[in-house]
């Protein structure tokens, strides 16, 4: 049994049931080990948790730094699919449940150490819309009002792809890019 399977299994049951829902006897079960054998590859159930969390995170950021400007004629076009990489909650669904329930709701113990990853992950994908923004305008203002909307439209939307049908979210995602062009102008 390798880590990436005990990793694999836990992310599994995490996005299924939580961290609290989640017990360690579960995780190995689903991954073919007796309990004890987590901890071999973990220390707790705490750190299993948190490495896949940093992993999710590191892998989330990844997808939205891999549109190349180069790629886009305009940077309303690069602007637009940065915006449908961040908002592609098709991608993993599982994935995308674990990163949604971790971020919205996470473990009381594990708050505050989740909070700082979610500022660093942030903080590095701040840096990289600050450059697309910086193509558009110079503005300081109305690059920190478009972020901060951009986020709020990424949480909205995450919300919005659980309660309506697939048709029905690319019509809201369209419109909430157009809002946030309409911020550049």
């Amino acid at each position: 049994m390798s880590k990436e399977t005990l990793k694999k299994a836990a992310l599994t049951l995490f996005s299924e049931k939580g961290y609290d829902g989640t017990a360690l006897s579960e995780i190995a079960k689903r991954a073919g080990i007796k309990t004890p054998s987590i901890y071999a590859h973990f220390e707790s159930k705490e750190e299993l948790y948190l490495t896949i969390y940093r992993e999710v995170m590191q892998e989330e950021l990844a997808n939205v730094k891999a549109e190349k400007r180069e790629d886009y004629e305009t940077a309303e076009e690069y602007l637009k699919a940065f915006f449908y990489a961040a908002t592609d909650f098709e991608r993993d669904p599982e994935v995308r449940r674990f990163f949604q329930r971790s971020v919205y709701y996470p473990p009381v113990s594990l708050k505050e150490k989740m909070q700082e990853e979610v500022t660093r992950y942030e903080t590095q994908a701040f840096e990289k819309i600050a450059v697309l923004l910086d193509e558009v305008t110079h503005d300081e203002e109305k690059k920190t009002r478009w972020i901060r909307v951009f986020y709020a439209f990424l949480d909205g939307l995450g919300v919005e792809h659980e309660l309506y049908d697939l048709t029905e979210f690319e019509k809201r995602r369209e419109s909430a890019f157009e809002a946030l062009v309409l911020l550049l102008n």
